[in-house]
């Protein structure tokens, strides 16, 4: 658990809930479809998730462009929530004592990863050429600043200003900029999630605006038998099997948070299916292999007790709480939901046990 003694915190957040407690935290609604927060169903699962011990959730809120190469951003009437919904829906999480992290999540809309967005930098013909990443970035600026003023009108304890915008990652300045904009309208925290991809690639100085750093941290517990094609005779392994491979991360971490100036950091996304094998790839969504809540468990274990008592840790937000997409793959073994999702899986009374301090350790 976070040592304020241990981290760089900005002076007038030292008081501010985010920075004085364990995030014990979910993912909820990513992908959601326009409609989603306001279904029935939807709405009770604020109470399931304070009854399982979280007290942080990330809600996510689609924003959108045509393609990859799009330059244009923009609120979609099919995949994009209303604001009332959203509004509603927030209200509900706070009634039930859970804190916030708003996360609009950027969505092309020919399907590829939100990591793909880039431009040419160079141009053939002579004298001519255009700028295309400040096109994107004025764009992306103004709905930086319209998630920001929601966030401030709703009380949200915290704000996620991109997530895996892997292609934008180099471009210092404009990021510089949006910072810039959002401050002047959202009082709380910034925080952008990056992933192990980012911190190889890219120099990411303009970290240095933010308040502390959110990991999108998928770490492996196993080193062999990494072929999806082979999880299904991968031979089980113990939660000390995954202790031992995990506990090397450990320093990882903390180089990672001395890096970016000893902010303190978060894993905003982690998780691993319910499926035998995938813990040696465990962001992996498309493996098909067979069912075992068990492993998954048991992985969820490995990660608090390598994790929890990091100096620079603030805790974590397990991936996910929902699931919004039509995955047949995770629904062709009888035992049981291939998913990443825990409910009625041996790993929610795991989450449960460390959730309301009660690990046993």
């Amino acid at each position: 658990m976070l040592d304020q003694s241990r981290v760089v915190i900005p002076e007038r957040f030292r008081n501010h809930p985010l920075f004085n407690e364990l995030h014990r935290g979910m993912n909820f609604g990513f992908m959601a479809k326009r409609g989603y927060y306001a279904r029935e169903d939807v709405k009770r699962q604020p109470a399931l998730m304070a009854a399982a011990g979280v007290n942080w959730t990330t809600l996510n809120a689609n924003l959108c462009q045509e393609t990859y190469a799009s330059r244009k951003v923009f609120l979609d009437f099919r995949f994009s929530s209303g604001e009332t919904e959203l509004t509603e829906i927030m209200k509900i999480l706070h009634d039930h004592g859970l804190r916030i992290l708003l996360k609009p999540c950027l969505t092309p809309l020919d399907g590829a990863w939100m990591g793909s967005v880039t431009f040419p930098t160079t141009h053939q013909i002579a004298g001519v050429s255009h700028d295309y990443w400040t096109d994107w970035f004025q764009s992306f600026g103004e709905s930086a600043k319209y998630f920001a003023e929601f966030a401030e009108q709703n009380q949200v304890e915290g704000l996620i200003i991109g997530a895996e915008y892997f292609g934008t990652e180099g471009q210092s300045e404009h990021w510089r900029q949006v910072i810039a904009d959002i401050r002047g309208i959202y009082s709380g925290p910034l925080t952008y999630e990056f992933t192990h991809e980012s911190r190889k690639h890219h120099p990411l100085d303009w970290f240095d605006e933010l308040d502390f750093l959110s990991y999108n941290y998928y770490p492996p517990a196993r080193g062999d038998w990494t072929d999806p094609e082979q999880f299904r005779a991968a031979p089980p392994l113990t939660v000390d099997d995954m202790v031992a491979y995990l506990e090397p991360r450990r320093k990882r971490i903390v180089s990672i948070s001395e890096r970016f100036g000893n902010k303190p950091i978060a894993f905003t996304e982690i998780g691993v299916r319910s499926v035998h094998g995938c813990v040696a790839v465990p962001y992996d969504f498309l493996a098909r292999t067979d069912y075992d809540g068990e492993e998954q468990a048991n992985y969820m274990e490995a990660v608090f007790r390598t994790f929890s008592d990091l100096p620079q840790w603030l805790g974590l937000y397990w991936w996910k709480w929902d699931e919004t997409q039509n995955r047949p793959h995770y629904h062709d073994d009888p035992r049981g939901d291939k998913g990443f999702t825990i409910q009625g899986k041996p790993a929610e009374q795991v989450l449960k046990r460390w959730f309301r301090g009660e690990s046993g350790r």
